[in-house]
């Protein structure tokens, strides 16, 4: 996931209570991905952290689904 889509999932207004549950299995794990690696850099995203936890309890949903 680029940068650019990063940020523009975290700053659409709709939030993530909206947005996860639309995205693509891959794109879900491919955002986790990106998340987790802004986290780990010295200035993360101001909402990233946040957006980290509930697309974890996004896929662990999904998963339990099946």
């Amino acid at each position: 996931m680029t940068p650019l889509r990063l940020s523009q999932l975290i700053n659409d207004p709709r939030g993530p209570g909206m947005i996860l549950p639309t995205l693509a299995v891959q794109e879900l794990r491919n955002l986790i991905d990106a998340l987790y690696w802004n986290l780990d850099t010295p200035s993360p995203t101001l909402e990233a952290e946040t957006w980290y936890e509930l697309a974890g309890d996004e896929d662990l949903r999904r998963s339990t689904l099946t």
